[in-house]
């Protein structure tokens, strides 16, 4: 219906009659297309990502999986340790449980000690090299985006033990599995 023809008051009460036709439902109408609009645009950033903070990545590696988890152990218990060097995340590191295809562990981060769950599979395609599945999942519910903490949980343990320079190493994931992923691993050094 048109209201060309009406006097102003009258083509008030009209659009009044819509739902966003007063000034305070006009308010109320853009608050919520405001949240609709913020709340699209916050999913859409996280569905480039997991919806909690976690890493799943894949690892070959050219060398016997007794060896990889034989490293992968030592280095967690070596950086079992209180005191961590500089600012670095080398530190706060728990083995829960090891045996022949599995490693668990915990990583609790330093400054704000949130704890997040490690757990690497191994097996063996061929008796000179590993698989490796590795897992790091925040414990915290809450925990969306975590600067690549659960990447560098692992990466850290495959540096550090050396099996990051082993013969034929591989990595492979993708921010669709590992939070923050691409931003963290271009901070790297190579």
């Amino acid at each position: 219906m048109s209201t060309a023809g009406l006097l102003p008051d009258e083509a008030v009460s009209r659009s009044a009659d819509s739902p966003c036709g007063s000034n305070r439902t006009k308010t109320a109408c853009v608050s919520v297309l405001a949240a609709l609009v913020l709340g699209i645009g916050i999913l859409c950033a996280l569905a480039a990502g997991p919806l909690h903070a976690q890493c799943f990545i894949e690892w070959k590696i050219g060398i016997p999986c007794f060896d990889v988890s034989s490293l992968l152990v030592n280095q967690i218990k070596e950086w079992s340790t209180e005191t961590c060097p500089g600012k670095s995340q080398r530190c706060l590191y728990s083995l829960v449980s090891v045996n022949a295809e599995d490693i668990t562990a915990t990583h609790t981060t330093p400054v704000m000690r949130f704890v997040d769950d490690i757990t690497f599979n191994l097996s063996s395609p061929h008796p000179d090299s590993c698989d490796v599945q590795g897992r790091s999942v925040s414990q915290s519910w809450y925990a969306i985006l975590d600067s690549g903490t659960n990447y560098l949980n692992m990466y850290n343990l495959m540096r550090g033990s050396g099996l990051s320079s082993s013969p034929s190493f591989t990595e492979s994931t993708s921010d669709r599995l590992c939070t923050q992923f691409t931003s963290t691993r271009q901070k790297l050094p190579p």
